[in-house]
């Protein structure tokens, strides 16, 4: 690689890790308290009491919990339903909202055991985890912050990227892993940032760049719902339904079309997610990964009949897949364990791309030229 090249790899290099470095080690402080924020809850005590139920009655219906959260609000229409766990425990979260209103932020929802429908509170409470989240997320500056925060990832992938570029022709006449202790304390530096450096190349390439769709989640499902979600309410017949059938019909007529599957959410007509006619029934797989693989079914509302069927398109289907990598919540503790190491690694790295930078400018150029040269010698040998 010529001089000159290697020269604007390093400039590259050089203030992408500059410009992204303070961002950089409050994403990892951060990130390192978040992959453990389950435990953290628990030891902190600020998550719900478990309420074991030893009941034998029959399990109530869908529609018979989304009625029962009705009339715990009067007045109100229902929004959505979303199932899920905590603790172990099947949960089904209703939400409903003011009628006619289509968003699905204004509004409340309503937690119930799915087991034996009672009503419970979830830990609504401000968290430690909770802090450290929206830090983590945005800065506390909302939107704006969310979307500095994925600029800061793709600048972040930008340095990974020529710092591989680099690590060749830098390291070419060394063992590789070498650190020569006993040289030069910039040298013993240099060593440790190459070695943190492509260890976690990677690791940090993955959660860089799921970290900046998750950033842009917002953008991205705004850009499926302009689309994708547009054409299919296009599509189809636009006549609010007189009467709706029971959840749990729209719920069996999705599971035999997407055999296999467990439901995760629908939406009723008129939602932000929905057309004015149809369910938006929500499948997905089983383990952690495929959990966030969705495939949509969409049922008549008045009928019961199926009316399309979906999968996510490749970006949603991406934003959906990014969460769980980009945290290593979806292995257990032993993943967490790996992901908190390479955090802690990437730190390490930061820390001595920083010392290394205000010390050492003219001595790398020097480095790179030297290392050109015998890179052409060797081509023309």
């Amino acid at each position: 690689m010529k001089s000159q090249t290697l020269r604007g790899w390093y400039a590259v290099h050089r203030w992408t890790s500059l410009a992204c470095t303070a961002n950089l080690l409050l994403l990892c402080i951060t990130g390192l308290i978040l992959i453990f924020h389950h435990e953290i809850d628990h030891l902190l005590e600020q998550e719900p009491a478990v309420v074991k139920t030893t009941s034998e009655a029959p399990r109530p219906s869908l529609q018979q919990l989304a009625d029962a959260a009705l009339a715990a609000h009067p007045g109100t229409a229902p929004k959505s339903i979303t199932m899920f766990e905590d603790d172990g425990v099947p949960m089904v979260g209703v939400r409903v909202g003011a009628p006619g209103v289509a968003s699905l932020r204004e509004g409340t929802s309503v937690f119930m055991d799915t087991t034996n429908g009672a009503i419970r509170a979830l830990f609504t409470g401000d968290t430690f985890t909770g802090f450290i989240l929206k830090l983590h997320v945005n800065l506390f500056l909302g939107f704006p912050g969310q979307l500095f925060i994925g600029a800061v990832g793709l600048v972040f992938f930008l340095s990974m990227l020529s710092g591989i570029v680099l690590y060749g022709p830098f390291m070419r006449k060394l063992a590789f892993g070498l650190v020569r202790f006993g040289r030069q304390t910039r040298i013993v530096q240099a060593d440790l940032h190459n070695l943190t450096g492509i260890v976690v190349m990677v690791w940090a390439l993955v959660v860089g760049l799921t970290g900046s769709f998750l950033s842009f989640s917002p953008l991205i499902i705004g850009l499926w719902q302009k689309t994708e979600l547009s054409e299919l309410i296009r599509n189809l017949p636009a006549a609010p339904p007189k009467n709706l059938v029971p959840l749990d019909k729209a719920r069996r007529v999705a599971e035999l079309t997407v055999p296999g599957k467990d439901l995760a959410y629908i939406f009723y007509p008129g939602s932000e997610y929905a057309t004015q006619r149809h369910y938006m029934v929500v499948l997905r797989g089983h383990t952690e990964i495929e959990k966030r693989v969705f495939n949509i079914v969409v049922v008549d509302a008045e009928t019961g009949a199926l009316a399309a069927q979906r999968s996510m398109p490749w970006y949603m289907q991406v934003l959906l897949l990014s969460g769980p990598f980009h945290f290593g919540d979806y292995g257990g503790l032993p993943l967490k364990i790996l992901w908190a190491l390479l955090t802690i690694l990437t730190t390490a790295a930061t820390v001595t791309g920083l010392v290394i930078w205000s010390r050492r400018s003219k001595t790398a150029m020097r480095q790179i030229d030297a290392t050109a040269t015998n890179n052409t010698l060797k081509e023309q040998a």
